[in-house]
């Protein structure tokens, strides 16, 4: 059973979106991923942003943040193109930003939907105050302990006693909010899946969320300990999954298709619904190619989203595009592609044999 935070099916709520896609058209997006800040109060040592060798790196500028009159534009804009919700991630960490109260309010008053995914560190009352109603907060963590916190994320140990406390208010404060905590699996923090899903389900949050480090190595990163970790990550599901906690084990048996690298179809419709709004102000396909010269739709420094959604440069750089010229990459949204590709099919076979 999918729940359904994280379904794959969720385009069948957004039927006109399927059908402009179905007649050839390119629909304005659903979502956004909204990055106002390159900047990191952390150093994580699994940060793709950060890694030299990372697809994600080429373009990347540690120093890049939008002004709070571009980040505040660019909210409006969205509104503008009838974006349904805004999701504030990194790059680095969203909360930085000196304008971020205000963003969030702003998207909050332009009746979007709000997330945020954060290292948790700069939650304070106000924000906790403004992300108690909202759709999703995600807190990155990836650690059950000082000790491997501090390691993995490059900072004091007793960082990840602010940030439990801040997880803690939060979910004291929250009344809408699905508040979540992600866990990154790697080499150094994989023995401690198990305990960081309990401390923090006795911490109040509604789900863990167990993901796999993306490096240059793919699959062979977890050479000697991948058996070992899947099953944590399964007896962990297993045993704390109830009614009131989810456990979304994205580190299962068929975590060897996240990094396969081959795209099979020749139309990505999740670069039409979901782009990546970047803080060098410029707009790309995906995360996984943002700040990539093949992900590389415009500009946003001399024009709103809006022109650049509707300019000639995005539509004709989207008409040549396909995935298996421009993402040679391992690709998480490959089954959301599959599913969106079947249902926009023109002649699919056999549609009445249920």
């Amino acid at each position: 059973m999918i729940k359904d935070e994280y379904s794959p099916y969720k385009i069948v709520h957004q039927m006109e979106k399927l059908e402009e896609m179905k007649n050839g058209g390119q629909p304005d997006p659903v979502q956004v991923h909204l990055i106002p800040s390159n900047r990191c109060n952390q150093s994580c040592t699994f940060c793709a942003y950060r890694m030299p060798e990372s697809a994600s790196n080429q373009k990347f500028n540690a120093n890049d943040m939008m002004s709070s009159e571009k980040l505040f534009e660019i909210i409006d804009s969205c509104k503008q193109l009838g974006v349904k919700a805004i999701q504030y991630t990194g790059g680095g960490e969203p909360l930085v930003h000196p304008g971020i109260k205000e963003a969030f309010k702003r998207t909050l008053d332009n009746n979007m939907e709000l997330a945020l995914v954060s290292n948790g560190m700069a939650l304070d009352d106000e924000l906790i105050d403004i992300l108690s109603d909202i759709s999703w907060v995600r807190v990155s963590v990836d650690s059950a302990s000082k000790g491997t916190y501090s390691i993995l994320r490059r900072t004091k140990a007793g960082n990840f006693d602010v940030v439990a406390k801040n997880v803690r208010k939060l979910s004291n404060k929250k009344s809408g909010t699905v508040l979540g905590i992600g866990f990154v699996v790697s080499r150094e923090n994989y023995l401690e899946i198990y305990d960081a899903c309990k401390f923090f389900k006795d911490a109040g949050v509604d789900n863990f969320r167990i993901s796999a480090t993306f490096t240059p190595l793919g699959l062979r990163y977890f050479d000697g300990i991948l058996e070992e970790a899947k099953d944590i990550a399964q007896k962990a599901k297993v045993d704390l999954e109830d009614k009131d906690f989810t456990v979304f084990n994205l580190f299962n048996d068929r975590i060897g298709d996240l990094f396969d690298g081959v795209q099979e179809y020749d139309f990505c419709p999740m670069k039409e619904l979901v782009p990546y709004l970047g803080a060098d102000l410029n707009v790309y396909t995906c995360c996984i190619l943002a700040y990539n010269s093949l992900g590389y739709i415009g500009s946003l420094k001399d024009q709103t989203f809006e022109e650049l959604w509707h300019s000639k440069e995005k539509i004709d750089f989207y008409n040549r595009h396909s995935p298996k010229v421009y993402c040679r990459l391992p690709c998480m949204f490959e089954n959301k592609n599959d599913f969106i590709n079947y249902c926009i099919k023109k002649d699919p076979k056999h549609i009445n044999f249920m």
